[in-house]
This record gives structure tokens, C-alpha cells and sequence, in this order.
């Protein structure tokens, strides 16, 4: 029985390394062209020109919908997009059934064997990215100043007093949306990454009808959830965490890398984004970020306010022997003592940071020994999967995840909170 049972795995272990170096050598080749693809000038004034689109297509749907004022029909759209559940009722309002079927498809452009090695790349190092959307993607978003009035207006830490527990569920959400789109088939017909891409769509197509309801100041904040302010968090979730990665000291190849923004550049298609601004490689999305931030980024009351929600939530993250001075050196040695200074983070001794950088490169370092012998790397990829999923898991004490709509919107509508 035990030789069965070790022939099966000897055999499992055979197929996957085939299809693996087979996938590998056609994605590396396929980078190739793609890291030598001329780059963008992401100049301010094009940047600023985009401040003024949104998405049309999810921005008709949701119009059109709320127009009739039918609240039935409203609520089964909030139905439908909190969901956490890829099939779609038969009798979906026509409008409705066409944006689900139109806004499915990848972009031509979209290579099978990029995504699989960008997904793999995800599995591989799941627990560390899901670290640096906490300490490095989240954060400097909420350094631009005119996204986080956004983020502030909409974000749960505004209902129930503030509760961190309704803000764990926001930081949740956005882990459990990346790990749909990144993890193998999360990209490909009916997976749920897509489906998860179309309904946030939505869900940024009822939060701008609900801001521009209650007066938002297009003259002085620029359009709510604009074409850049888009482009800026994909590039936090992707371009910035490969720069993270890199801070930890992961090693990634360039093909890996262009392997991964390929992914993003997908789910930026996807997610309503102009072609345009869509990066044409790794190095391509690296500027866009940077540019982004150096165009929007300020301090602001807002900014500040959702750090420091994020720094509570961490905290209570945090095993009781461990201090929470931890965080705030982990949120210094991801971001820098200047951004982190803007977002109000409290000081800590440099020595300390330093110290905290060491631990995390030897601890990073180690786990990329082990990720070069092929037995090794599969173990960790299903360790780090599971890891992902308690981490979710116990920052949502439901028993499942759904896309929530913050209960502000669909109370000052008037209309039922189907979460």
C-alpha cells in the first residue's frame, strides 16, 4: 500500500515538473520581446487628462438601473455583486446580463503560459505579497491624497464607530480578491478572478453614483475612483509589490517578473482601464507607479486617518508576546521614512528598522534556498496557499468572503443591504 501510495506521488510530482519547465521555457521566451518593448512617458499633464474618465461601461449599467428606480432590481444587482458565487440568475435585467458577458473576455494580447508562470509565481510567494499589500500597497495609496478622500468616504472604518473589525473585512476583501485573480485558473474562462474583476467594477460604478449623490467636488477632487487613481492601486498590487519583494530580497528573474505584470496588465483590461494606460512590461508599470505617486501623493487628514486604522488593525494582528512596535517598523522599512512621516505613522529608532530588515531578508533568504529544488518549491506552494487562506479566514470571522457593499450606501438609498 505505502509503495502505491509513493509511486502515485512519485508519478504527480513527474507530471507537474514536465508541465511546469515546459510552461516555464515557453513564458521565458515569450518575455523577451515584452521586456524590450518601448516605454511610456507618463508625463502629469497625460496623468492629469485622466483624472477626468472613469468607466464608462460599469458607470451605464448601474445608471441605467438606478434611473428606473426599481429597488427590486437595485437590490438583486447588490445581491448579485456580493455574492460570492460565480453563476449569474437567469432572469438578470438585460443590461445587466450584457455587461456580464461583454466584460468576460481577455484582452488578445493575453498569453496563457505569461499568466500561468505570473500565477505561480503568486502561489510561491502568496504569504509575502499578502504582507506587502498590507505594509506597502495599501499604505501608499492612502499617500495620495485625493484617492484616499475616496477610500475615507466609502471605507467601513466609518461605520460602527470605526470598528476594527469592519476594517479587517475591507483588508480581507482585497487579499481574497487578489488571491481569485492570481491563483492558477483564476484567469481563464469562468474563473473566478474574472468574475471577481467584473463585480468590483461594479461595485466602483456604485460608489461614484453614490459620492457624486452627496455633492463630491469633481473641481477640487477630480472624478471619484478616476482612470489614474485605477492605474495607481493595480500598480500598488503589482508593480509596487514586485518592488517590495525586492526590498525583502526575493529573487525574481526578469521573465518571472514580466510573467507576473502580464497577470496585472490582464486584470487592468479587465477592470475597465484604458489601453493606454496599460504598462507594456515590468519596468514600464514600475514608472507608472512612481509616476502616479509622485503626481498625487500629499499629506491629508484622510490619508492619515486610514493609516492609522490599518496601523490599529495590525495591532490586533499581532500575538500578545509580540510588540506592536513591530508594525510600525515593518511599515518604515516597506515604505521609506518619508511616506511613512506624510501618513502620520509614529517614529521608530533606525537601528530598530534596520534590525526588522534583517530578520525579514534572512527569513525571505532562506525560503529561497529551499524554493530552488522542485520537491521544496511544491511543498511551499501549498503551505503558502493554505497560509493565504487562514490569513483571510481569521480576518473574517464569517465563514465565507462575499464583495461587500458598505452599508452607508445602500442605507442612504433607501434600499435593502443584502450582504
Amino acid at each position: 500500500m505505502l509503495f502505491l501510495v509513493l509511486l502515485a506521488a512519485g508519478v504527480a510530482l513527474a507530471g507537474y515538473a514536465i508541465w511546469y519547465y515546459r510552461m516555464r521555457r515557453r513564458a521565458v521566451a515569450k518575455a523577451v520581446p515584452a521586456e524590450q518593448a518601448p516605454l511610456h512617458h507618463w508625463t502629469p499633464e497625460f496623468l492629469d487628462s485622466k483624472r477626468h474618465r472613469t468607466d464608462p461601461v460599469a458607470d451605464s449599467v448601474v445608471q441605467q438601473i438606478l434611473n428606473r428606480g426599481e429597488i427590486n432590481q437595485v437590490n438583486r444587482l447588490f445581491s448579485i455583486i456580493v455574492a460570492d458565487d460565480g453563476t449569474l440568475p437567469a432572469d438578470l435585467p438585460a443590461e445587466v446580463r450584457q455587461y456580464f458577458d461583454q466584460t468576460a473576455t481577455l484582452p488578445p494580447w493575453a498569453d496563457p503560459d505569461l499568466i500561468e508562470l505570473g500565477q505561480q509565481i503568486y502561489i510561491r510567494h502568496g504569504v509575502l505579497i499578502s504582507l506587502l499589500l498590507s505594509y506597502k500597497s495599501l499604505p501608499e495609496c492612502y499617500a495620495c491624497a485625493k484617492g484616499a478622500m475616496v477610500l475615507f468616504h466609502t471605507a467601513r472604518l466609518n461605520e460602527q464607530n470605526g470598528s476594527v473589525d469592519t476594517y479587517a473585512r475591507r483588508i480581507a476583501e482585497t487579499a481574497q480578491f487578489v488571491m481569485y485573480a492570481m491563483s492558477p485558473g483564476g484567469l481563464s474562462a469562468n474563473g473566478r478572478g474574472i468574475r471577481a474583476a467584473q463585480k468590483v467594477r461594479l461595485i466602483h460604478a456604485v460608489i461614484r453614483h453614490y459620492l457624486r449623490q452627496q455633492n463630491w467636488d469633481v473641481a477640487l477632487y477630480d472624478e471619484p475612483i478616476n482612470q489614474e487613481d485605477m492605474a495607481g492601486t493595480l500598480m500598488a498590487f503589482s508593480a509596487l509589490v514586485l518592488e517590495g519583494l525586492e526590498t525583502m530580497n526575493v529573487d525574481l528573474t526578469d521573465a518571472e517578473r514580466e510573467a507576473y505584470i502580464h497577470c496585472w496588465r490582464v486584470i487592468g483590461h479587465l477592470m475597465g482601464l484604458d489601453d493606454d494606460l496599460i504598462p507594456v512590461n515590468a519596468a514600464d508599470a514600475l514608472a507608472l507607479g512612481h509616476a502616479i505617486l509622485n503626481h498625487q501623493m500629499a499629506a491629508s487628514p484622510q490619508g492619515q486617518s486610514l493609516t492609522k486604522a490599518l496601523l490599529d488593525f495590525q495591532h490586533k494582528l499581532l500575538p500578545s508576546f509580540i510588540d506592536d512596535e513591530v508594525n510600525v517598523e515593518m511599515l518604515r522599512f516597506m515604505m521609506g521614512n518619508n511616506m511613512a512621516d506624510l501618513l502620520g505613522v509614529p517614529p521608530a529608532q533606525r537601528q530598530d528598522v534596520e534590525k526588522l530588515a534583517g530578520k525579514v531578508r534572512f527569513v525571505t533568504g532562506v525560503g529561497e534556498l529551499l524554493d530552488h529544488t522542485l520537491l521544496m518549491a511544491m511543498l511551499i506552494q501549498g503551505i503558502s496557499k493554505l497560509m493565504l487562506q487562514a490569513q483571510i479566514k481569521y480576518m473574517d470571522k464569517k465563514d465565507g468572503l462575499n464583495f461587500y457593499l458598505p452599508a452607508s450606501l445602500t442605507k442612504d438609498w433607501g434600499f435593502a443591504n443584502p450582504a
